[in-house]
């Protein structure tokens, strides 16, 4: 049984697609999210466009900033899941990473080899047009 989510958070559309992937799982689990932002450098107004992500959502989510103090995202991400006690981590694909052969980015493979926790790929809107057989995980997912 899931009790708390993680969902590292940027400010892309892929991030966008977990966040309401997550939002969407809670409603129906009754689960707590945290949404994390690791700063590499600051980010003016982070916070507000995080919780504006979470607009609407039954209970609204625990938002973290973290200083990444020269550790790699995906360690930050670990350490965090495993210090809030999360039993899963929520990450979006970029758009960018479409290109890549793997499908994911750095940032998302440095998260999947780090986590301790199951790690759940969300696909963002432009994935699932070119693959409609992954609409049906995304539809909950677009519409932000």
């Amino acid at each position: 049984m899931l009790r708390h989510i993680l969902v590292p958070a940027g400010l892309g559309v892929g991030s966008r697609a977990a966040v309401r992937y997550a939002l969407e799982l809670s409603r129906w689990l009754g689960c707590k999210i945290t949404l994390l932002h690791v700063l590499e450098r600051p980010e003016p107004l982070i916070v507000e466009t995080l919780t504006r992500m979470a607009q609407g959502a039954r209970h609204p989510p625990t938002v973290l900033l973290v200083e990444a103090q020269g550790q790699s995202i995906g360690a930050v991400v670990a350490q965090t899941a495993q210090q809030i006690c999360a039993d899963l981590i929520v990450i979006g694909r970029r758009d960018a990473a479409q290109q890549a052969p793997e499908g994911l980015g750095l940032v998302a493979r440095s998260i999947l080899a780090s986590a301790k926790v199951p790690v759940q790929v969300v696909p963002n809107l432009v994935m699932a047009q070119r693959k409609p057989w992954l609409q049906r995980f995304a539809d909950g997912v677009l519409e932000i």
